[in-house]
């Protein structure tokens, strides 16, 4: 179903990729898309509330996109993004509005208030233990400090479902052996 979606939307999705392939941030590059997209996924497959998974796919896709024009307020740039090429391709309001609002929400500091907005958020913040991400930035000595600090609270203070504690406590494993790997490279 998931694979059928992303079929039936692939313009805008691919348009999506292209304005991730865009931006130079090595913590919120394509690398970051794929993740959010696996983690999204993940949840839809896997957590007992219901929601739009049509929602949460575009909605993954689209997130960060408008980090192409900086940090600040990325979440509204990504929204406004989004509004205009799914207007501009005749989607349905209906479709549009729901996407903004999973969108508008998934930063550390807003509390989603849609079911998709959650699945976004939660899948954007698992996101941040990717090992691609993680092995990119130590390679390009990019730090992490924001990163670090986020990571003792995500579990208990930030995830909303309990799946996504679940992959949080699988996916901290293996990013304690992806750092334990490249410290152990140089000896």
């Amino acid at each position: 179903m998931l694979e059928e979606i992303e079929e039936k939307h692939k313009k805008v999705i691919a348009k999506a990729v292209s304005y991730m392939s865009e931006i130079k941030d090595y913590e919120h590059d394509e690398n970051h898309l794929k993740d959010v997209v696996f983690y999204t996924k993940k949840l839809l497959n896997t957590i007992p509330e219901k929601s739009d998974p049509e929602v949460c796919l575009l909605s993954a896709y689209w997130h960060d996109v408008g980090r192409l024009y900086g940090r600040e307020n990325h979440e509204k740039k990504s929204a406004e993004m989004l509004k205009e090429e799914f207007e501009k391709n005749g989607y349905p309001k209906e479709i549009i509005d729901k996407c903004i609002l999973a969108i508008k929400d998934h930063n550390w500091m807003t509390n989603p208030t849609t079911i998709e907005g959650k699945i976004i958020r939660d899948a954007d913040k698992l996101a941040w233990l990717g090992r691609k991400r993680w092995r990119i930035c130590i390679e390009k000595k990019q730090r992490l400090d924001s990163i670090l600090e986020n990571l003792l609270k995500l579990k208990d203070e930030i995830l909303y479902f309990e799946e996504s504690k679940k992959i949080y406590e699988r996916e901290i494993i293996n990013l304690v052996k992806l750092l334990h790997e490249e410290l152990m490279k140089d000896r």
